[in-house]
Formats: C-alpha cells, sequence, structure tokens
C-alpha cells in the first residue's frame, strides 16, 4: 500500500533552506543535487543579498561600519569615503566643497588692505606728540577652521607684512624722524585663539559672519629707525606685544572671499618705553592706540 506523507514537502523545504544558510558560498548546481551549497552572492549568508560585508546594505565601502571597513578616527564613517579619515567628523560638513571636511581642512587667506592708526610718544617735561601711521598690508595669512558641527568659526591672523613706515617727525624736547622697517604683526596666541558663533544655516549658505569673543593676540616686530637732529640714524629692534581690537569678520562664497574689519580709535595695541641717554636723560612711554580700516581676505 502507497502512503501520502502530506507534510513532506514542507518538512523537505525546511531542511534544504537550512542547508544552504549553513554550507559554503557556491552558486546551486543546476540540478538540485548539491545541498551544501550557498546563494552565490558573496556573502555568508543564505539571503541573497549580494553584501559581501553582511551588513544588509550591499557596500562594503559605503562607510556605516561594514566589519571589514577600517575606520581609523572611529568616527563611524569608513576611511575610503571618510573626507577626515585621522579627525573624528561624523557630520562629514565641507564648507567650501574641496573634498576635505572641516574638521581637518584649514581655509588660508591671503590678506591685504589698509589700517590706520596713531603712535603716541609722551616725554613728560620734554614734550609729547601724536603720529597718525597708515598700516598698509600688502600680505599676510589669516586661517579659518569650522567645526563639524557647524557650530563654531575659528580665526588666526598669523602674519601681516606691513610696507615700511618712513620719516615720521616727532617734536619733543628736539626734533626726531622716525622710521619703521620689517613690520610684522603675527599671531601670539595659541592655534586659532578668536572664534564666534556659526550655525548650520550659514554653513549651508556659504558664510561665516560675525565679531571676534576675544581681541586677537599678536607680537609687532620691526626695525626702528630713529634721528635727532642732524646726528645718524640710529636703529633699533621694535617689538611690541600686544593685541589688535575686536574684528568683525565676513566670509562668502563658501571661503571664496572675504573681510577683517575694525572701526575702534581708543583700543591700545601695544605700549613700550625707551630711554634717551643724557644730559638730561629722558623716558619716553610709546603707545599705539586705535585701529580702523579693512583687510580683504582671499584664498
Amino acid at each position: 500500500m502507497t502512503r501520502t506523507f502530506v507534510g513532506l514537502a514542507p518538512l523537505t523545504l525546511a531542511v534544504a533552506s537550512l542547508a544552504f544558510a549553513c554550507g559554503g558560498d557556491d552558486a546551486p548546481t543546476t540540478d538540485g543535487t548539491d545541498t551544501t551549497a550557498g546563494d552565490g552572492d558573496g556573502d555568508s549568508t543564505g539571503d541573497g543579498d549580494g553584501d559581501p560585508t553582511g551588513d544588509g546594505d550591499g557596500d562594503p565601502g559605503d562607510g556605516d561600519a561594514d566589519t571589514d571597513e577600517p575606520d581609523s578616527d572611529m568616527d563611524g564613517v569608513g576611511d575610503s569615503v571618510d573626507n577626515c579619515p585621522d579627525v573624528a567628523n561624523p557630520n562629514q560638513l565641507d564648507f567650501d566643497g574641496n573634498g576635505m571636511g572641516n574638521s581637518c581642512d584649514v581655509m588660508v587667506f591671503n590678506a591685504t588692505g589698509m589700517l590706520n592708526t596713531t603712535a603716541n610718544a609722551d616725554a613728560g617735561f620734554a614734550g609729547s606728540c601724536s603720529i597718525p601711521l597708515m598700516i598698509e598690508v600688502t600680505d599676510g595669512q589669516v586661517m579659518v577652521q569650522l567645526d563639524d558641527n557647524a557650530e563654531v568659526a575659528g580665526f588666526e591672523i598669523a602674519n601681516l607684512n606691513v610696507a615700511d613706515i618712513l620719516d615720521k617727525e616727532c617734536d619733543l624736547f628736539i626734533q626726531a624722524t622716525v622710521s619703521m622697517r620689517d613690520f610684522v604683526i603675527s599671531n601670539s596666541g595659541g592655534p586659532f585663539p578668536v572664534t564666534m558663533p556659526h550655525t548650520s544655516a550659514m554653513h549651508d549658505a556659504g558664510q561665516v559672519a560675525g565679531d571676534a569673543d576675544i581681541p586677537p593676540p599678536v607680537l609687532s616686530t620691526a626695525t626702528l629707525s630713529a634721528q635727532v637732529g642732524n646726528d645718524e640714524p640710529m636703529d633699533s629692534e621694535l617689538m611690541l606685544d600686544g593685541a589688535l581690537p575686536l574684528f568683525t569678520a565676513n566670509i562668502t562664497g563658501g571661503g571664496a572671499m572675504g573681510t577683517l574689519s575694525w572701526a575702534d580709535g581708543q583700543f591700545v595695541l601695544a605700549t613700550d618705553q625707551f630711554m634717551i641717554e643724557g644730559p638730561p636723560a629722558v623716558t619716553i612711554d610709546f603707545e599705539l592706540k586705535g585701529l580702523v580700516g579693512t583687510l580683504t581676505l582671499a584664498p
């Protein structure tokens, strides 16, 4: 007598499926005789998703924590697609669109422009003078970096090279003619000592705009040449440790152009004291006061 087992076909399919899941990953034979074959999709599962990493997305290099994708900075984005592979930046934001993320991409701008300040000299009983100075920045570097969250913009005035300031006269107890050559203003703080708030909306619009949170710390150096009366000019090294006033920044076009502007006529940039041997000996108190003008920033 022939007996029919109604549940045999489903049971056979279940066992076959289990065999495929536990077997190799070569494609099954056409005649169905190879019960240890896999699904032939390149992964270790039998689901046929074609994903050799087993994460279900079919792409071993998409940076979504595939098991075989290196992630050096451990930010959840695989090295092959991470725009800052050595600096954690899970947001992957890229302000200037150059393929490097904000967190590892410092934007370097060349700075040029005209700034105005005043040199004040006070010799007590011997008199005082004020000399308006036009600071012509011929070139220099201003660096800007944004954080990955588009919340903070950091600024560093790395250096500003100033054209020679020649033959400025000051009448104290005797007329003096003063010149400054090799005038350089450089950052004296840590990296990016000045910051300002930034937003996702500004980031998406390619803009950085706002006011510095602190006066940028700078060191001003120059060769100071002073001539008193008909005497030969005497050179000395000038080193003024101080700061610039708060500035207003406006960068547009995703870093295509920008400006830094100052409008503080009362801020004391730096002070120093000089001694002129006598007789009589005279002490001169010197200061640079006020800064008004704009620097143009170009990549």
